[in-house]
């Protein structure tokens, strides 16, 4: 056999094995099973039926689809079942009872199925268990821990006791679940989630019913204070109190509908969120109702202890995405401003080129001028003389040119004086604008020194003109003439030269300007002093001109000498306008600061603007000015070329071509001038009005932040919320919702007690990433949306506070809304303000509601609220027992902006709101205008009298307001007690009562009223009996004939209760130590009776109503004794004589004796 063969045979021996294995182990398993399985539905007949059941559920798919049928009552006593783990199938009871079930030890999410899986369904079953485990004891109940799918006709008996999600029928009733017509009945008890049918429901209960008690003893919670949780405070499952118990469930955001609770709920004093249908409500409950006693600490209610509102996550546009839309506003204004400043480049750089091209132009014109006139003048020295005669007519000339440069003078002054005035204005700004004030200061010290230089340079001018006045009429050296005349052209070609240099300076700042991202405020003022520079030049380069026109014209010693004392002058004034123009740039340095200052001014800076402007538009109107006498200066030149050449005869073509040119040259240069001014001028305004747009938009941006800093410090956690439950009108929401609800039983707490809810509130421990929706986009403006509603609800119980916040149908409503609701129950605080018909307090909003009860607190009592905020349409016939301060048939008191409309109430002295009424707000009316009203509640118009002993209902009697009854029911008598009823005016009744018997116990002794009472009688009465005596002076006769006279008492007792009496009279002695004799009258006259006597009293016992009796005085002892000693000797007298009688007459008995007379009285 190779080895290949034999690992093939060893191979098939082990395969065979394992099925002999595998078979033998379902020979021992499946009969368990298989022997309960007709047709495919498990049958269950007994505890290890159960048991196995439970063993084959471990997995999770094992009972999907399947039936499993039980088929008798199964008791689990002492069977060591364990809860089935997860069921998937359908578990029908068909009526059997499974009893016995006891679950203790460790573990969560226990009952007779732990998990109850969606899509399962158990029916038609009746558990009878004991559970509590002994730690990690939640989700606990008696037939599913948590149930996912349907569970109906189930009834649950017995105690359920554990930590969180403890109820009688389930734990935890999970988003998929249905509990539908089951009922509990036993104890539950629990720390957190507790209800009688389930702890805690996020599906469905319908018509549930609890009949079981609910946390009735006090619990001790486990936690301490090193046991709490200080990073989690954010549940109140965290903090070691009850919380959120209900007859039917502890907590319901689901739905609850027709569901009923008719056990207790609650301890005294101990609890929070306590109701009697539900602890803590968010989701939709209708149609339910409670009748059993709701005790509890805070939010205590009838239905529901805590209605919590549906919260709705809701985004709005905040300040960040409007100061987001600003900015964006603010980069448009910017790109607008740089596009403008671009193009501005763009023009000023293309008149720039003209204007160098024309500069250019002129020089090399000027140049070739010069050589020119060298060659005219060394070869025409003598043809000067008639230029004389044009020196004059030039001055003549300048002088309106003069008088037009003082003009542009003038208009700097004024920009100047404007520029102060921008000044004024800056100085209203704020203490941070101190630094622009400071640098305008300087501006316009600069502009100032830079008017008196540019003064003093047109006085030197004025003095270079009279030198040239004084040399027409002298006689100089025709040589000196020409030397000076080639010193003027060098002084004309260096003042074209320095044009050039302020152009190439100009160029360059618009480049830099450009490569910094735009022409900027400064560059502009930059490019503008450069401009001015410029302008300058070419005033100089036109006075050299005019140097050069008078040197050809004056070539005499006398001209010469009056010519350099005229060049003296001129230089002075060049050094003057050369100071005048850095004052200018000092100035506009300065005047960048001050615009940079600018931009952190606000509201004055419109002001500011509008002055530079003005200036702007002033230094405009100087170069114009300036301009003119340039053209001025112009046609000077022009008529002077347009002169006849007298006695230049051999000037030929060539130089008047060349003249020609320099004068189209200098016309270009100032037209290219003018342009490049115009440009500017223009492109100034769109950069004022571009900087004045991102100054506003700015303004606007810094409000926003402003505003927004002011809107974040007034903010509160109440702005962070919005009540939207009156906005619905009278839909319902499909959370947050009571409806249809009603309480008959008594509900008692210490703070926040409502008959049907404790409170409407937000509960602190909601998720805002799970629990919320959200509506628009997300922001940092947000607001939760919360909705509240209570509709057509009834309380009939009698509602009790300790504290603040005690409300017929709620205690406190800190938001919502009350609509269509009836409070018919007496509302009482012990010690505590704010108790109200319908609400204790009310910060939401009361609508067409009815309150027909009695009201009782300190301060802030009211008929619809204690306190509220929005109340209309409704009705109130209160009676407000008491009531210190606030007190009104409405309401209390009203918030500030509280809305109060449309409501109406009956009573006889008080008003309205705080004891005033007001017309259309809180208006009083009668009953039958009340009850006319086409909504007014059946309920409302009809009264009863409702009469309890000992806690128990006797009779129900109705009436009608105003009438009476005709008879009152019997009192279930007590052993030992007398008993009545209230004493009031049964005959008009205004208001439905509950009347409480009153038991007494019955009085022992009752006297006639006086301090030491002569007469007490001892028995056994009635709180009503009365005894009372008079006296009388009688005389009677006894049997033996003998008078008798005393003072006789009668002593009569009244009971109206008891009919048979039976009472020891005790009479007071007149002399203690005496003897007495008791007289008694009856029926056959006065009787001696036996008389008991107890310290100094006489004890006469009666069976009657009434009595008389008399008590006599007697001898002393001695006195009786003597008489009944003598009566003793007479007696034994008379029987010796007649014993000697006898013996004597049996000795003489035929001798008759004689009878003997004795005397009377012996």
């Amino acid at each position: 056999m190779t080895i290949k063969r034999k690992m093939k045979k060893q191979t098939a021996n082990k395969l065979l094995c394992l099925l002999l294995a595998a078979l033998l182990l379902a020979g021992q398993v499946l009969p368990a099973l298989a022997l309960n399985q007709e047709g495919g539905t498990i049958t269950i007949a007994t505890a290890e039926d159960l048991k196995e059941l439970a063993i084959q559920c471990t997995l999770d798919s094992w009972s999907q689809g399947k039936t499993v049928v039980l088929t008798d009552d199964i008791n689990l006593s002492g069977s060591g079942f364990t809860p089935i783990p997860t069921f998937g199938g359908t578990f029908d009871g068909q009526g059997h009872t499974i009893s016995g079930l006891t679950i203790t030890g460790s573990g969560n999410t226990r009952g007779l199925f732990r998990y109850v899986q969606q899509g399962a369904v158990v029916q038609n079953l009746t558990v009878k268990a004991s559970v509590g485990p002994s730690d990690r004891k939640n989700e606990v109940a008696a037939i599913a821990g948590s149930n996912s799918g349907i569970i109906r006709q189930c009834a649950a008996q017995g105690g359920v006791k554990g930590g969180d999600s403890v109820g009688g029928v389930v734990g935890v009733n999970e988003l998929t679940g249905q509990v539908i017509n089951c009922t509990f009945s036993g104890s539950v008890t629990g720390e957190h989630y507790v209800g009688g049918i389930a702890g805690r429901n996020l599906g469905s209960l319908i018509q549930c019913r609890n009949s079981g008690s609910v946390n009735t003893t006090e619990v001790e919670t486990e936690k301490d204070l090193s046991s709490v949780d200080w990073e989690r405070l954010n549940s109140a499952q965290n903090m070691p109190a009850c919380t959120d118990i209900g007859g039917v469930a502890g907590y319901s955001s689901g739905i609850l509908q027709s569901c009923s609770n008719s056990g207790p709920v609650g301890y005294a004093h101990v609890g929070y969120n306590v109701g009697g249908v539900v602890g803590r409500q968010s989701g939709y409950l209708d149609g339910c109702s409670n009748c059993g006693p709701v005790l509890g600490r805070k939010d205590v209610g009838g239905v529901a202890g805590q209605l919590e509102p549906q919260l709705t996550l809701k985004y709005d546009e905040d300040t960040l995405n409007k100061l987001w839309d600003e900015l964006d506003h603010l980069q448009d204004l910017m790109d607008s401003t740089l596009s403008h400043a671009g193009t501005t480049v763009d023009a000023v750089s293309q008149q720039i080129t003209d204007f160098t091209a024309s500069a250019g132009t002129a020089k090399d014109a000027v140049h070739d001028l010069t050589d020119a006139m060298t060659d005219w003048g060394n070869g025409n020295i003598d043809q000067v003389n008639d230029a004389f005669a044009r020196i004059s007519w030039t001055l003549d000339q300048m002088s309106p040119i003069l008088d037009t440069i003082s003009q542009s003078v003038d208009r700097v002054s004024k920009a100047s004086s404007q520029l102060a005035d921008a000044m004024d204005s800056m100085r209203q700004v704020n203490d941070a604008l101190d630094d622009a004030a400071d640098n305008m200061d300087d501006a316009r010290d600069d502009m100032d020194d830079a008017h008196k230089r540019a003064q003093y340079a047109l006085n030197s001018i004025r003095d270079a003109l009279d030198d040239l006045r004084r040399a027409v009429g002298s006689d100089a050296d025709t040589a000196a003439a020409l030397k000076q005349l080639v010193l003027g052209m060098d002084q004309l070609s260096d003042a074209l030269g320095g044009v050039a240099v302020s152009m190439g300076t100009m160029l360059q700042i618009i480049l830099d300007a450009y490569e910094n991202g735009g022409l900027t405020g400064e560059a502009l003022e930059a490019l503008r002093a450069q401009v001015d520079k410029t302008m300058d030049e070419l005033v100089r380069a036109k006075g050299a001109l005019d140097s050069v026109d008078g040197a050809v014209r004056v070539l005499t010693d006398h001209l010469l000498k009056n010519l350099g004392d005229a060049i003296n002058d001129l230089d002075d004034a060049i050094g003057y306008l050369k100071d005048a123009g850095d004052y200018l740039s000092q100035a506009g340095s300065h005047f960048a600061d001050a615009l940079a200052d600018l931009q952190k001014a606000h509201d004055p800076l419109d002001d500011a603007l509008s002055s530079l402007s003005d200036a702007g538009d002033t230094l405009s109107a100087g170069l114009d000015l300036l301009k003119q006498a340039l053209d001025d200066g112009k046609r000077v030149v022009d008529e002077l070329a347009a002169k006849p050449t007298i006695q230049f005869q051999i000037i030929g073509d060539d130089l008047t071509q060349k003249g020609d040119a320099v004068d189209d040259a200098f016309s270009d240069l100032l037209d290219n001038a003018g342009s490049m001014n115009d440009v500017l001028s223009d492109r100034s305004d769109i950069a004022i009005a571009d900087l004045r747009a991102i100054n506003d938009q700015l303004r606007v941006i810094i409000d926003l932040i402003r505003d927004a800093i002011d809107e974040e410090r007034d903010k509160d956690l109440d702005d962070y919320f919005e009540d939207i439950s009156d906005q619905d009108g009278d839909g319902k929401p499909d959370a947050g919702l009571i409806s249809a609800c009603q309480n008959d039983g008594s509900v008692e707490g210490d703070v926040n007690v409502g008959g049907i809810a404790g409170s409407m509130a937000v509960e602190y421990d909601f998720d805002p990433e799970d629990d919320l929706t959200k509506v628009g986009d997300k922001s940092l403006d947000f607001r939760y949306l919360a909705r509240a509603v209570m509709l057509d609800c009834i309380n009939r119980g009698e509602i009790t506070g300790k504290k603040n916040c005690t409300g017929g149908v709620v205690g406190l409503m800190d938001l919502g809304r009350v609509s269509g609701c009836q409070g018919y129950g007496p509302v009482s605080s012990t010690d505590g303000d704010y108790v109200g018909g319908i609400a204790g307090a009310s910060y939401g909003f009361i609508r067409d509601s009815w309150a027909r009860c009695q009201l009782s607190g300190k301060d802030y009592v009211g008929g619809v609220a204690g306190y509220g905020n929005t109340i209309a349409n409704s009705r109130s016939f209160v009676e407000i027992d008491k009531g210190d301060a606030y007190v009104g048939t409405i309401a209390g008191d009203m918030e500030d902006d509280g809305t109060l409309t449309g409501n109406l109430f009956v009573h006889d002295t008080l008003g309205g709101l705080d004891g005033i009424s007001y017309t259309g707000k809180a208006q009083p009316t009668t009953f039958d205008e009340l009850s006319a009203l086409g909504n007014a509640p059946g309920a409302f118009t009809q009264f009863q009298l409702t009469f309890m002993a000992d806690g128990k209902q006797v009779a129900v009697v109705p009436f009608q307001y105003g009438q009476g009854v005709q008879s009152l029911p019997d009192i279930p008598a007590k052993k030992g007690y007398s008993a009545q009823w209230p004493d009031i005016d049964y005959g008009h009744l205004t208001f439905s009562r509950t009347l409480e018997a009153e038991y007494t116990p019955y009085a022992s002794v009752i006297t006639d009223g006086s301090g030491l009472p002569e007469i007490l009688v001892d028995g056994s009465f009635s709180r009503s009996a009365k005894v009372a005596h008079t006296t009388a002076d009688v005389t009677w006769t006894d049997e033996s004939g003998k008078e008798h006279a005393g003072t006789a008492y009668t002593v009569t007792v009244t009971d109206p209760v008891l009919d048979d009496v039976s009472y020891t009279v005790h009479y007071r002695l007149p002399d203690h130590g005496k003897r007495y004799a008791l007289w008694v009258e009856t029926a056959e006259g006065w009787q001696r009776q036996h008389l008991t006597v107890d310290g100094s009293y006489a004890m006469i016992p009666c069976q009657e109503r009434k009595i008389t009796f008399c008590v006599q005085e007697e001898g002393p002892i001695w006195l009786v004794w003597a008489i009944a000693g003598g009566g003793a000797v007479v007696l034994l007298a008379a029987g010796g004589a007649l014993l000697h009688k006898k013996n004597k007459k049996s000795k003489n008995d035929k001798k008759p004796a004689e009878p003997k007379q004795v005397p009377a009285g012996k």
